[in-house]
This record gives C-alpha cells, structure tokens and sequence, in this order.
C-alpha cells in the first residue's frame, strides 16, 4: 500500500466495545448486544492451536480487532519475518479492516527492553519509520493503526514533537492513528503539558480508533495501570476530543482490578452518549464482516 493517500478514510465505524481479557470472558457473551467490537491482543494468539481455536469463537460472536504489543516498529533491526507471518495470519482469521500497533520500541540489539519504549523523534528515525510503515501496510495488505503511548523520560534532543512526528508518518503512508486519550492525559499531566493542545495537534483526519482506561497515582505521578475505571477528566478528554473530529472507533481497556460488569457497560453507554452528541457516530456503522 503506497502512501500519499487517505487509506483510513473508508474505514468501517463499530462503534464502542472492550479489550477482550480472559477474565471478561463470561460478562463479555453475557452482554454481547451491548458490545460491539473486541480488540484482541495479537501476541496472545501467536503460539498454540488452542489459542486460534479461542479466536475463532470471538471472531464467530463479534467483530475483532488485533492489536499488537511487541512488534517494535521503531526498532532499527530488520522485521522479523516469522513474526511478520504471525501476526498477517492473526489479522487475515479476524477479517478485521486495520491493524493495530504502538509507536514505540521494546527491542534493540541482543536485548528485550520488556516495555512500550518512547521514540527519539528525529528526521532519520522518521525516514526509517515510514520506511517501516509501508512495508508493513503491504505485508499485511490494510492500513496500519499506530498508538501514542505513555513515557517516564523524554528522550532529549529531539528534533521533532510527537504530534509532527505522527503527521509526518500518516502524510508520507496514509497510515492512521489509535490515539490512546488516557495516555495523552497521563503524559500531559506528568510531562506538565496540556493535553487539549496535543489533541489539537494530532493528525485527526486520519483517526480510526480511540483508548479509553483509567490510571492510578504513585505519589506525584499518574500511572497507565489500565486497573481504575476511566476518571471524569479522562472523559472529559475524550469528549474534547469527540468536538474536534467524527471518532469511528473506541475501545476501553482493562488489564487489573476488573470492576464488575455493569460498571463497564455504565462507561461504554456514556462514551455513546458523549459520541451520539457530538453527532459523530455513524448509525449505520456496526459491523465489517460483509464488506
């Protein structure tokens, strides 16, 4: 897929729906009408039978989503083919319509970093990402979907802010953006920035999909623990976010301290409601299997 042009523009809206976690599982078809899409994490589905076997009966309930953790797209080494193969054949079962990764590194040379990594946003690392980017769009034939994700340290002397870095990347793919919100608000308010502003500054005519989780305070640090329910300054956020641009996508994320089930469902409703009056939902948008 050659860049220049808008591949996110025709993409399907599904609406709100989860982070599909084991220990969900049983909420999750309890309540499947008032779910519409899962997003799935690709790595969990790379190794066994058994695992494709779980896929498939997601895939046979819902529209799926996969969304990678550890492809390390901001790397220097070479792509690794057979993870490459993994994961096309992971998107290919789901039938969903992109794929998503984060912008970040979790590998260097001989070493595991075991961590969503911040970039070093230069020209040269740009060049090398878009380099990346299209190579990627072409193996797994559909548009890529890259996540902001959150960071201790900025990495100094950057030569480009993050939000450039992203124009530059979906301007030069026509890749898009997962723009995680919760992310945002947990750099802005560590990094003591304003997270409105960074919005602003996003690619938004190339989003396809937003984050939604809570966080938790460490003294004076706010953490990406994916453990709270979303906090009404992140919905606040996010429905900042919902005046700027139509939002096709949202998933909320739960990875520890699962709340109970109507909870979930309770945020999922108001993120609708927050969607449905900004007039930015698609009525007509449930749904990709038949395209």
């Amino acid at each position: 897929m050659s860049g220049g042009k808008n591949l996110t523009a025709s993409l399907p809206t599904l609406g709100v729906g989860l982070g599909y976690r084991s220990e969900l599982r049983a909420g999750i078809f309890a309540h499947r009408d008032q779910i519409d899409f899962l997003e799935i994490i690709t790595d969990n589905y790379l190794s066994t039978p058994e695992a494709i076997i779980a896929l498939e009966e997601l895939c046979a309930s819902f529209p799926v989503i996969p969304h990678g953790v550890d492809l390390s797209i901001g790397s220097c080494m070479p792509l690794e083919p057979s993870y490459l193969r993994g994961i096309k054949r992971i998107s290919d079962l789901t039938k969903s319509p992109y794929y998503s990764e984060h912008l970040c590194l979790t590998r260097v040379p001989g070493k595991d970093i075991g961590h969503l990594a911040p970039l070093w946003f230069t020209e040269e690392l740009l060049e090398h990402l878009i380099s990346r980017v299209l190579t990627l769009q072409d193996a797994l034939e559909k548009p890529l979907i890259l996540e902001n994700v959150t960071y201790m340290l900025e990495i100094p002397h950057s030569s480009l802010d993050q939000a450039t870095f992203f124009q530059e990347i979906v301007s030069a793919t026509g890749c898009g953006v997962l723009l995680d919100v919760t992310n945002a608000f947990i750099n802005a308010a560590n990094h003591h920035f304003d997270a409105e502003h960074f919005l602003r500054q996003m690619p938004l005519s190339h989003l396809v999909q937003v984050h939604l989780a809570g966080g938790y305070w460490r003294g004076d640090w706010l953490v990406d623990g994916h453990s709270e329910l979303v906090s009404p300054e992140i919905f606040s956020l996010f429905q900042t976010l919902a005046s700027l641009c139509p939002i096709k996508n949202v998933i909320f994320e739960h990875d520890a301290h699962f709340p109970s089930m109507d909870d979930l469902l309770h945020q999922m409703a108001y993120a609708r409601r927050i969607l449905q009056s900004s007039q930015r939902l698609r009525p007509e948008g449930i749904g990709f299997k038949e395209a």
